[in-house]
């Protein structure tokens, strides 16, 4: 009897070891396991630790470029244009503050006569640099009070204006020996055109 309890004992004994080894086989696979997802987010964050830092040398070697390289440079088609109308203008003022009081026979040498025909000349060069570098910003399908058929309307109105004054004052001058101030009429009207085309764009 002492025999069989012994057996028995041993093998209760046994089997509690088994259990308990099994069950600490389980909590070491479970540890393991805890091991595995660590070290694969420490991994993982490595890597985003890895990609920040290329990241960061990646902004940090992007080249300071200066505001002024986006500057628009002083010579440009719409600039071309531009001074050539404000040319026209201030000839065309400088030809009606020197105009004579009286009869000139010296007329042609003038500085009223010369900046009378480079008021109308600047005039035309100021409007063929518009339609060549505004081509695409006016249509007559906009009204004529759209502003940038207005421009254009009225500059091409005051180069003929300023042509008109020239070219009666020259022609008087030949046929009679000095012109009337009927050109000056003209004139005025042109420098007023001119004036306006400048005022809707400036």
């Amino acid at each position: 009897m002492r025999v069989i309890v012994r057996h028995m004992a041993m093998l209760v004994m046994a089997l509690c070891v088994s259990t308990s080894a099994l069950a600490q086989g389980n909590e070491d696979n479970i540890v393991l396991r805890d091991l595995d997802l660590n070290i694969a987010l420490s991994s993982s964050d490595i890597l985003l630790a890895a990609n920040t830092a290329k990241s960061n040398t990646r902004r940090a070697s992007v080249p300071n470029i200066p505001d002024s390289a986006f500057d628009e440079p002083w010579i440009t088609e719409n600039n071309i244009h531009m001074y050539l109308g404000l040319a026209s203008l201030a000839m065309g003022g400088l030809a009606g503050i020197t105009a004579p009081e009286s009869y000139d026979p010296d007329l042609l040498n003038s500085v009223h006569f010369k900046a009378a025909k480079a008021s109308w000349q600047l005039g035309a060069a100021a409007v063929a640099t518009g339609l060549y570098s505004h081509w695409d910003d006016f249509f007559i399908e906009d009204g004529l009070l759209d502003r940038d058929n207005l421009h254009a309307l009225l500059g091409l109105a005051g180069t003929i204006g300023y042509y008109l004054a020239v070219s009666s004052a020259v022609k008087e001058y030949n046929d009679v020996g000095y012109p009337s101030g009927d050109h000056a009429s003209k004139g005025i009207f042109g420098g007023g055109a001119m004036l306006l085309a400048i005022g809707f764009t400036w």
